[in-house]
């Protein structure tokens, strides 16, 4: 399943889950039937999600 066609994810900021100096995200993720897994990260997780990505696009090209 892509996330095309599955209908997608979205990244919410929340300022209400921060704690600590710590800036707090929802990614939310389609996975069908319309059910949708909630995964909570602060800044520095994306920011690792987002390298780790760009690492495994590199390998790929």
């Amino acid at each position: 399943m892509s996330i095309k066609d599955s209908g997608g994810f979205e990244v919410t900021r929340r300022p209400d889950l921060d704690g600590r100096g710590r800036k707090t995200y929802v990614v939310d993720v389609h996975v069908g039937n319309g059910k949708w897994v909630h995964l909570t990260y602060g800044k520095a997780d994306l920011q690792d999600i987002r390298r780790i990505i760009g690492q495994a696009l590199k390998e790929d090209a």
